[in-house]
């Protein structure tokens, strides 16, 4: 899928006057589609017979904008007689045959310097094309070749391709299109592919088609066209052709794996699907696209439409100066040609113009580009940077969306005056549900902000389909404009992403323009590659400019590393740069080598990867320079040495005594990093380093001591043994520490109030839910979103994608939503929570609820790595502290792995609060969970109560009564699933992941009594909130003797109520899952062959699967090979049991939680498609 050219309205320059407007029905059968079509009557060709025909639909519909959707309610109404491309032609030159078709602007010289003709008007179009046809076929005769099947055509864009290509056309040949940039090897696979026999040839590529080794003849058409005369040959040449036969082929760039896949296009799907629109007269069209790619696009746009087209010469270097000489003599052309006023090229050509210093006369790129009604810009993205600055200077920019396969899909064809979005495609919504849908895929932060394109069976064109429903799903990637409606941004193409190791996928192209386009990119490099596919972290490739030899290797990184390290500010952390991961391509002898590219300016990422092979391999093997030595560093100098690595690799200062994770170390760092230490410091031995260590180790300092002792072992130290000071005293230490560091509230706490919500965590699943929730209820105010961001905007764009990937609904009205939501960037491990002073005394002066969602979820990291999220809770704390007379009620989200190791035998866990650090799982999330848990639960944290005036006199609540109310209340949240109406799950969670491993396993593992205990997440979200409203605290259930004692320790402890948000049903289970889902392979809507096997064969499979596939489940291996890799049955606390929760405190205070249900076939079969589809 690629990006063409668009334009804008045309008539502002018909010199006509417009007769009245008259109005036309619309047919209701046509999709009730053209109900919202007004027609207008202009001038429609030098014959006024036809102005009638002129029409305009509210978004100024021309044959520069309409896409191929627009188009279908338009022949609906207005049939045109072309079904051929012949019969264009030839209905063209009747109708409209003095006019200008196509003009190369400054003639196109031979390889030997004879003129070419170039320009023609429609009639001459065809009298040129038979003749051409004639000497075609007489040549074809000649060489005792058939004149019927496939022919290649290697040519560059000039007259000589316009006229071979229709020629061959004409004699019912069907047209290889070969660009003369594919290697020898790509175009024998192609004329393979295809059963070429016989390749046509310009002078300059000849030599090329003629060394091909795949049996096909070469015929030079510069000799067949020599001194052709449209009058020495016949009138007329038969055309044997129908509208479902093929025309001519495209090809792919082949961008990843090097070999192009020909891409077939009917005369139906050329010229049938488009428009005969009126106006074509009114603007001319100047396009850079070589013909062998979106020009021919662009001619049948014009001629359709009876428009002249102007096309750079394809013998003509493409500078600004050609450009902007080839535009002003298409100008001033003919007398009776129209003005150019649409201009449409690839990015990189927009990119030179833009900044193209004005010459002596005043006259420059820009103005250029300022001047057309519109520039269009397609077959690759614009750099961002690059489109918002002509956007700024006034430029006219629009982006077009389209592709071989489906034509012309979507513009950004919209009010200039007004709206300078120009990278966000409109789609018609009144054309969407019919023709085209966007499907929600997950990202790698679990949010669903990314939507992929699917062009729908009733698409006017579909060359390909891939789904049993006659769909074709596009692999483009797009996402939704925060406010303008049906706007959507192109992001990248999901099979054209560079997969790391672990699974990872980013797109790397919006990283090398934004690059390539900043200050020290222009000044330094001419190119930049990001590579990174099958490594464990992302490289780039530096490639200097000519004329900076001066410049030193480490100078150039020296300067760019400056600028990645503000681009890695705003990029997903899996696809940052390091610093140590920036190669300097080698020049040789002075000379810079060039990346390959497409036509298009797209890098062709097969070639280049193995054409530069050595210069990556160059960052795999990288290990900075120590001091200027590879040797072996002494032991005394490790913990200094180590200290220099991770600052010269991650181009920051690392404190050494300080949590890795908390400065930002992220696991891709860790991987580069890894490799590293083992060669730097681990050079004379054999040890591996385990995947984690470095995280498992937690800091510099301990790390060097952990290589310390590897040195003397020999071997790498298992994970638990290097522990020097265990985490269950850890746990202890952290709740007393904080404990004694925050401040004991000043009042008592009151829930009569206003509902005023702070809520943490939105941009996750069970976040994002309630905060849907509380948005559409009538009893909450106003919410305060904290997130994660760098300005206002950030943190409003994030929540509301995160509300819209999930297809949870903001208020209706723009006036509610703007008025009960406020999103505010926040730090929560800093000082007043990151807040500004005026933002915190809004908070505190306002908040009645405070619901502490955010956490980070990764299972890799020890509990020293969890400090900041503790601080975090403390600053919360310390809010809730200020709110007036200490009144807002904080609820804290945990989870059950807090206490699942506290299960005994088939007893549930109580909704009670664990004194014994062991009771947590050995995650070091799971162990943070329990301190917060213990920190929320002192007597000096959670404060008095307000009690009625039947409390105790003292102050103090009266044990039993069931009005005491609660200022802090812990909920411990299970085992979360996908939406109950969606299906929509976490694409970043164990489960999704686990099951879409079948994709490359072809298995799932069976697990004998493991109970499937989900929870819908939006039902999780309606039962936090009515606990979070709930007026009092319940009365406690019984206890037993056993759960009497372990609570003896702190009265206050018991004052803290407890939660548990689960599915408490122990059925369905595992195996029945895995029957539902072997079951819906068989479904035409979805599944998948999946085998049942036991888990250590499961681990075995997937294991090999990754040393040949990418997945995210590479990242969850280790923690699955503990829990299965030494079992046949559950993963459980035994063969055939699960743990299980107490629910009966929550299901009190919580309607939605007393009807709580197992889970179905349905909704298990809900979920699956959701994670075929996005994980």
């Amino acid at each position: 899928m690629a990006f063409e050219s668009t334009a804008r309205d045309p008539y502002p320059h018909n010199t006509t006057k417009p007769a009245p407007t008259t109005s036309v029905p619309a047919k209701r059968s046509n999709l009730q589609m053209l109900k919202r079509v007004r027609f207008h009557v202009h001038d429609w060709s030098q014959d006024s017979s036809q102005a009638d025909n002129m029409a305009q639909v509210e978004t100024h519909l021309n044959y520069f904008t309409c896409t191929l959707g627009e188009a279908a309610t338009w022949n609906a109404e207005h049939p045109h007689p072309f079904h051929t491309v012949n019969h264009l032609i030839d209905e063209q030159a009747k109708d409209q045959g003095q006019r200008p078709a196509v003009n190369f602007p400054g003639g196109c010289a031979a390889e030997d310097g004879r003129e070419m003709k170039s320009d023609f008007t429609y009639r001459e179009l065809r009298s040129y094309s038979i003749a051409t046809a004639a000497r075609l076929r007489r040549r074809l005769q000649i060489s005792n070749r058939n004149g019927s099947g496939t022919a290649g055509l290697l040519c560059s864009s000039t007259p000589e391709f316009i006229l071979t290509w229709l020629g061959l056309m004409r004699l019912g040949i069907s047209v290889m299109l070969l660009a003369p940039q594919l290697e020898r090897t790509a175009i024998t696979h192609l004329c393979s592919t295809c059963n070429v026999s016989v390749i046509f040839a310009d002078a300059r590529n000849y030599d090329k088609a003629k060394t091909l080794k795949d049996g096909s003849m070469a015929i030079n058409i510069s000799n067949v066209l020599y001194n052709l005369k449209a009058d020495q040959h016949p009138t007329d040449i038969p055309s044997p052709v129908k509208s479902g036969d093929i025309a001519y082929l495209f090809h792919t760039s082949g961008t990843s794996s090097g070999l192009p896949k020909p891409i077939p296009q009917s005369h139906y799907a050329a010229i049938g699907v488009l428009p005969r629109l009126p106006g074509g007269s009114s603007a001319a069209t100047f396009s850079t696209t070589p013909l062998y790619h979106g020009g021919i696009a662009d001619c049948f746009r014009a001629w359709a439409s009876g428009a002249t087209i102007h096309l750079f010469p394809g013998t003509q270097p493409i500078t600004a100066t050609n450009v902007r000489r080839a535009i002003n003599r298409a100008d001033s052309y003919l007398a009776n040609a129209c003005p150019v006023k649409y201009f449409t090229s690839v990015p990189y050509i927009l990119q030179m113009l833009g900044g193209d210093p004005a010459d002596p006369e005043g006259d420059s790129g820009l103005q250029l580009l300022q001047d057309m009604d519109m520039v269009g810009v397609g077959g690759a993205a614009l750099p961002p940077s690059v489109g918002d600055y002509l956007a700024a200077q006034n430029v006219k920019l629009v982006s077009r969306f389209g592709s071989a396969e489906c034509g012309f899909l979507l513009s950004s064809h919209r009010d200039y005056s007004a709206d300078r979005e120009w990278s966000f495609l409109r789609a018609d919504p009144l054309l969407q549900p019919d023709f085209y849908a966007f499907e929600p895929q997950a990202t790698e932060d679990g949010e669903l902000s990314l939507f992929e394109f699917v062009v729908k069976p009733k698409w006017p064109h579909r060359g390909k389909t891939n789904r049993p429903d006659g769909s074709f799903a596009t692999s483009d990637l797009f996402e939704r404009h925060p406010t303008i409606p049906n706007a959507w941004r192109y992001h990248s193409r999901a099979d054209a992403q560079i997969t790391l190791l672990n699974g990872k996928k980013f797109d790397p192209a919006p990283v090398e323009g934004d690059l390539l386009a900043s200050e020290v990119g222009k000044k330094l490099l001419s190119d930049v590659m990001i590579f990174g596919t099958g490594r464990e972290a992302p490289g780039v490739l530096l490639f200097p400019k000519s004329g900076t030899s001066s410049v030193s290797d480490d100078q150039i990184i020296e300067k760019v590393w400056q600028t990645v390290e503000q681009m890695n500010e705003e990029t997903q952390s899996h696809a940052r740069l390091a610093r140590g991961s920036m190669i300097v391509v080698k020049r040789e002898r002075g000379e810079i080598p060039q990346l390959p590219k497409s036509s298009k300016g797209t890098i062709l990422r097969g070639q280049a990867e193995q054409m530069f092979a050595q210069d990556i391999e160059r960052a795999d093997d990288h290990v900075p320079e120590l001091n200027g030595k590879r040797k072996r560093i002494p032991d005394s100098k490790v913990m200094d040495e180590l200290g220099h690595l991770f600052d010269n690799v991650l181009g920051r200062h690392i404190d050494p005594k300080s949590d890795l994770f908390a400065q930002g170390v992220d696991s891709l760092a860790c991987s580069q990093l890894r490799k590293s230490i083992s060669k730097a410091f681990l050079i004379d031995s054999e040890v591996t380093l385990p995947l984690n260590v470095i995280y498992d180790q937690g800091s510099i300092e301990r790390m060097s001591k952990y290589i310390l002792r590897c040195r003397v072992s020999g071997a790498a130290i298992p994970d638990g043994l290097n522990e020097e000071d265990p985490d269950e005293q850890l746990m202890l230490d952290l709740v007393e520490k904080y404990r004694r560091e925050i401040q004991s509230p000043a009042g008592s706490f009151d829930l009569h109030k206003d509902r005023v919500v702070v809520l943490t965590g939105a941009t996750g699943a069970l976040g994002a839910h309630i905060l849907e929730l509380l948005l559409h209820d009538s009893n909450v105010s106003r919410v305060y979103c904290l997130v994660r961001a760098a300005s206002p905007v950030q943190a409003s764009e994030r929540i509301s994608k995160s509300l819209e990937s999930r297809d949870l609904a903001m208020p209706s009205s723009e006036a509610d939503k703007d008025s009960k939501l406020v999103c505010l960037p926040c730090s929560l491990q800093s000082d007043k929570l990151g807040l500004s002073g005026s933002e915190w005394e809004r908070l505190a002066g306002e908040a009645t609820l405070i619901i502490h969602s955010a956490w980070s979820v990764n299972f890799s990291l020890k509990l020293r790595s969890f400090y900041d999220q503790l601080t975090g809770l403390a600053n919360l704390l310390q809010l809730r502290n200020a709110t007036r007379s200490s009144a807002a009620r904080l609820v804290f989200i945990s989870s059950t792995a807090s206490v699942t190791s506290a299960a005994k035998g088939d007893r549930p866990i109580s909704e009670t609060l664990s004194s014994d650090p062991d009771d947590a799982s050995p995650l070091g999330y799971s162990r943070s969970k329990w301190v917060a848990e213990n920190i929320l639960a002192s007597a000096r944290v959670s404060g008095r109560f307000a009690t009625p005036e039947s409390a105790s006199t003292s102050g103090l609540p009266s044990p039993g009564i069931a009005e005491e109310k609660t200022p802090i209340i812990i909920i411990r949240v299970g085992q979360l699933c996908g939406n109950s109406r969606t299906g929509a799950w976490n694409a970043t969670e164990a489960y999704p992941i686990m099951l879409s491993s079948a994709r490359i396993s072809g298995c799932l593992p069976d697990l004998p009594g493991e109970a499937l205990s989900w929870l819908p997440v939006d039902i999780a979200a309606r039962s936090v909130l009515q606990i979070s409203a709930s007026p009092s605290g319940p009365p406690e259930p019984p206890l037993t003797s056993a759960q009497r004692f372990s609570q003896s320790r702190s009265q206050h402890l018991h004052k803290t109520p407890v939660y548990h948000v689960v599915n408490p049903h122990q059925e369905p289970e595992w195996r029945d899952m895995l029957g539902w889902i072997c079951a819906a392979g068989g479904d035409q809507e979805g599944g998948a062959e999946v085998s049942i096997v036991p888990a250590p064969e499961w681990i075995a499979r997937l294991e090999q699967a990754l040393e040949t596939q990418n997945h995210p489940a590479r990242a969850l291996l280790h923690l699955w090979k503990g829990a299965y890799g030494g079992r046949r049955g559950s993963v459980g606390v035994g063969e055939g049991s699960a743990v299980r929760f107490d629910t009966r405190r929550t299901e009190r205070v919580s309607e939605t939680m007393r009807g709580v249900r197992p889970l179905g076939q349905e909704d298990v079969v809900r979920m699956w498609r959701w994670i075929e589809r996005n994980v």
